[in-house]
């Protein structure tokens, strides 16, 4: 969930429910010192980020683009967003970035989310690259984006009916925020990760799988601040529903 513009002070606020195969390790927020500051959770395996924000505003986040199933790509999407917060100043370079077609030939499909104050962009990496330019409102990015080209295979339409069940209940959700302060907005999204709509499972916010094959590894809530010092980071490992979150806004 990327909610632009909402609030002066804070123009980049995002919520990502992180979903992933059982035993999937990964680390809280931390700092990364590079070419520029990187604040990120981590994860084990690839020793990259599914979502992040940098010091000079732009956040870049990653989920999977699930019309083909690559289990041995060259190197990690959070590899890959590792390099555009340590490399990039905005949105714009991100995206100029994510949209050369040499780029994508290493990594599998996915959707990328770059965002600054001035700027955000939906990218989409299917069997071709769709660019999507997003306004200020609130927006809901899942795992499954229709192109002009998407092949329909049994495996997609499968998770395309859970995926739509989260998407069209979290923009209800979003549609009742009210514009008011950072810290209240947070809790309304800490409260919307844990959401289970009309039934705790596969197709509920809040993710659950009754084999337990895959699981809701954590949820991430960023506001990025017009004054970076001023951005807040909160992390929950696994179900929020049976987790709490930590603030994590003062790593330095």
């Amino acid at each position: 969930m990327f909610l632009y513009g909402l609030i002066d002070d804070y123009p980049v606020v995002v919520l990502h429910n992180r979903y992933l195969t059982a035993g999937t390790l990964e680390e809280p927020p931390r700092v990364f010192e590079g070419a520029r500051k990187v604040y990120a959770p981590y994860d084990v395996a690839s020793k990259g980020t599914w979502v992040g924000f940098n010091d000079s505003g732009l956040l870049v986040a990653v989920t999977n683009q699930e019309t083909e199933y690559n289990d041995k790509p060259a190197r990690s999407r959070g590899l890959l967003n590792m390099d555009l917060l340590d490399g990039c100043d905005s949105a714009e370079e991100a995206k100029g970035f994510l949209t050369d077609p040499e780029v994508r030939e290493d990594y599998r499909r996915g959707n990328f989310l770059v965002a600054d104050a001035h700027s955000a962009w939906h990218i989409v990496w299917d069997k071709e690259t769709l660019v999507k330019h997003l306004d200020y409102c609130p927006h809901v990015i899942t795992t499954l984006t229709m192109t002009p080209r998407t092949e329909w295979t049994e495996r997609t339409e499968k998770m395309w009916i859970n995926m739509e069940k989260r998407k069209l209940r979290a923009h209800h959700l979003v549609s009742q925020l009210e514009q008011r302060s950072v810290d209240k907005l947070i809790e309304s999204l800490k409260l919307i990760s844990g959401d289970h709509g009309a039934e705790k499972g596969q197709g509920s916010i809040c993710y659950h799988d009754p084999t337990g094959k895959n699981v809701q590894t954590s949820a991430t809530i960023i506001a990025v601040g017009s004054k970076i010092d001023d951005s807040r980071i909160h992390y929950c490992p696994g179900n929020p529903c049976e987790n709490d979150f930590r603030d994590y806004s003062g790593i330095s």
